[in-house]
């Protein structure tokens, strides 16, 4: 090239010229990176099936807790501050 770039990809590893090869590789690297995302994949067009359609009201409590158990862990645990301190406004309708 005239101005000295060059367009070459370079790997860290060899490139293998069988696709079916390629095509092997490129799926073990997508297995170990959905193997460390928290997410889920739903296939496109399809709804998403509800996780606790079959559980017992028991088990969907207990599912809640862990979800709350959780979320507390993550920042720190439970508020110190008192119910009656939390800001917002009580109403009373009569």
């Amino acid at each position: 090239m005239a101005s000295g770039v060059s367009n070459a990809a370079w790997y860290d590893s060899a490139m293998s010229s069988d696709s079916d090869a390629r095509s092997a590789e490129r799926k073990l690297r997508a297995a170990a990176r959905a193997a460390g995302m928290t997410i889920e994949f739903v296939p496109l067009g399809e709804p998403k099936p509800p996780p606790y359609a079959d559980a017992t009201p028991e088990e969907r409590l207990a599912a809640a807790v862990r979800l709350i158990e959780h979320h507390q862990a993550i920042r720190g645990g439970f508020t110190r501050i008192p119910r009656s301190e939390w800001p917002g406004e009580t109403f009373r309708i009569e």
